[in-house]
């Protein structure tokens, strides 16, 4: 059976619950957890600033292999693993879309579940061949809180 986790961010003003957004990278939802573990008031910048380095960093080595398959004496091998690696990133992006999706649909059905009964921070979905946990972070006008284990 396969296993995955999601995690709900979550914004409390007041008695008004609103859902900030929705994380799947299991790194991402480690971070928010240090972040919320150390008190901080916006515990999702750490993750969007990643995101951004992560994308220039990207966007920087694909110019360069952009710009390396334009010259016009390069070696056949090298322009096969120029054009394999572009093939690559096309299938990956592909995928992370696709996660994405799939992620906003579970997310979405956890999200109502967690209004219905906003003690349920930290459950799990079973499908046919998969499991889900998921977590809820609740944010609010102190610290973030990290959910506490209600699992079996």
């Amino acid at each position: 059976m396969k296993a995955a986790m999601i995690a709900l961010v979550v914004r409390r003003e007041g008695e008004a619950l609103s859902l900030l957004d929705t994380l799947s990278d299991d790194r991402e939802i480690a971070l928010l957890e240090s972040a919320c573990d150390e008190g901080l008031t916006d515990p999702l910048q750490n993750i969007y600033d990643r995101r951004q380095r992560q994308v220039q960093e990207d966007n920087e080595f694909g110019d360069y292999v952009e710009e390396l398959l334009s010259q016009p004496f390069l070696r056949p091998e090298i322009r096969e693993h120029g054009v394999q690696w572009l093939k690559s990133k096309i299938r990956i992006e592909e995928y992370q879309k696709t996660e994405v999706e799939a992620a906003k649909t579970i997310a979405d059905f956890a999200y109502r579940m967690f209004l219905e009964n906003p003690k349920m921070t930290d459950f799990s979905l079973t499908g046919s061949a998969t499991i889900i946990r998921v977590r809820v972070f609740v944010l609010g006008n102190e610290k973030a809180v990290a959910p506490q284990s209600n699992a079996a």
